[in-house]
């Protein structure tokens, strides 16, 4: 093997090994979360619940689909989760995996980020929940890697 071709073959298995996607069978899902927040567990459910480090949550909730326009309450009420707060804003928009509500929410000092996915016969919630001071640039890099969520059945 010459110098180049092994030089090569390091470098794609660096890029392999360092990947941190992420195969959710339980949720049906594939993902690559933000470096710092590795997999803590993953529940069954129902609904089936991914959690990992630094506050960030996936739920996969079998049954009817809301849509992007649906109110939050009814949403997480069918999730399980309890409403975090008062709701400070909403929007709607498309990710690689579809279209999506995106949602904040303040309780005290704690803020949520809420991105609701609906897809055939289950959606998806995505909630990253931290202190306001640490929201911010939690919640950039968990968007950031929202290009990565995609379903796998």
């Amino acid at each position: 093997m010459n110098r180049s071709t092994l030089l090569l073959w390091l470098l794609l298995s660096c890029a392999v090994a360092c990947s941190r996607k992420t195969e959710l069978n339980t949720l049906g899902l594939q993902y690559e979360p933000p470096s710092g927040m590795a997999l803590l567990t993953v529940e069954p459910g129902p609904p089936a619940v991914a959690r990992f480090e630094g506050g960030l949550e996936l739920r996969s909730v079998e049954g009817s689909t809301p849509k992007v326009t649906a109110p939050p309450e009814g949403i997480l009420a069918s999730a399980g989760v309890p409403i975090p707060g008062k709701r400070l804003n909403s929007t709607d928009g498309t990710l690689p995996a579809g279209p999506v509500a995106r949602y904040e929410f303040q309780q005290g000092t704690s803020r949520t980020l809420m991105y609701l996915l609906p897809l055939e016969n289950r959606f998806v919630l995505v909630l990253y929940t931290a202190p306001e001071r640490d929201y911010g640039p939690g919640s950039a890099r968990v968007e950031r890697s929202l290009s990565t969520l995609m379903p796998t059945r």
